[in-house]
């Protein structure tokens, strides 16, 4: 067998070069290694996907981006819009047998559990609310006055007509409102608020607030959570519990009008019957048990020993037990 002199030049020439690249394997070190770059294939550089985004390499393809961007047209993950279209399945509804739009049936992806996206998704019984991560749906028999309602349990797209003309969102007095928005026979029930400044302290009833009838009178009272107090006793005035009508309380008023208030830690109790003079206007009331008075106050009381105190922006809103 003759071997020709070409094909043995090629074998030696290809020994060579194997000798010569396993010799040099060990010759690249961290001086001459090429740097990370973005087209290595792996993803580094800061790269948001492998080879693209990021401050070095080009942008990434959107709709390679295993996000669904609604905003630049997508129907789903990387589909539809600018992208090649989306299964048909994905359409944008809730078909039957998805837990949510286009997802959560067999052969869509998984639904993500958003509680504020506007689409009924996850496990929502609703949209954006129900199942074990979400708020629960609003009802037309829960007690509360939620969804699109007007009044509690009544009214708005879903629930029946609430049982008076009152609409509890408005800002007005109607429909069978004990006072504006709250009460009656739809709103929630209203709620007791009393503040004063005490020679320019601002202090509220945020430990109690209470208003009592009590035979022809009406006890008013608050107590901050600071500890200080005010309170008033009304008798009925002459005119009767009428809207608007100025009830004056100092030494010459007939019995049974007071006013009283106790300083921080009760170190000093002041009282129109003591001196001074506190002007008080009855701005709404129904008065009795179950009814609502509010209005305003200011003045000043003493203490025993001559001392004042001025109160100042006082008003009121307290249903009437």
């Amino acid at each position: 067998m003759k071997l020709h002199l070409s094909s043995f030049n090629t074998f030696v020439t290809f020994l060579f070069a194997v000798s010569f690249l396993a010799s040099c394997s060990g010759c690249l070190n961290d001086d001459n290694l090429i740097g990370e770059n973005c087209f290595d294939g792996e993803l580094n550089n800061g790269e948001e996907l492998i080879d693209c985004g990021g401050t070095i390499c080009d942008p990434c393809d959107p709709c390679e981006n295993d996000l669904w961007d609604a905003l630049l047209g997508e129907q789903w993950v990387d589909c539809g819009g600018e992208c090649g279209p989306c299964d048909p399945s994905f359409n944008g509804q809730l078909d039957p047998g998805e837990l949510g739009i286009d997802c959560g049936c067999d052969g869509c992806p998984a639904c993500p559990e958003l509680c504020g996206d506007g689409l009924p998704n996850g496990f929502e019984e609703g949209v954006d609310c129900g199942g074990p991560n979400c708020d629960p749906c609003p009802t037309c028999t829960d007690g509360e006055m939620n969804g699109s309602e007007i009044g509690v349990d009544c009214g708005g797209s879903d629930c029946d007509a609430c049982p008076t003309t009152g609409d509890c969102t408005n800002g007005l007095q109607d429909g069978d409102e004990l006072y504006i928005d709250c009460g009656g026979s739809s709103c929630e029930a209203c709620e007791g608020a009393i503040a004063w400044k005490a020679n320019g302290q601002q202090f509220y009833g945020d430990a109690t607030t209470s208003a009592m009838m009590d035979g022809t009178s009406i006890a008013i009272a608050g107590v901050s959570v600071t500890t200080a107090q005010i309170g008033f006793i009304i008798a009925e005035p002459a005119t009767g519990w009428v809207n608007g009508v100025v009830i004056p309380m100092n030494l010459a008023t007939a019995p049974g009008t007071a006013g009283a208030y106790e300083s921080i830690g009760a170190a000093v109790t002041y009282a129109t019957s003591n001196g001074g003079n506190i002007t008080m206007e009855l701005t709404y009331i129904v008065s009795g048990a179950g009814g609502y008075v509010t209005g305003t106050f200011s003045g000043n009381m003493q203490s025993t020993a001559g001392a004042g105190v001025t109160i100042s922006q006082g008003n009121f809103a307290i249903p009437i037990n």
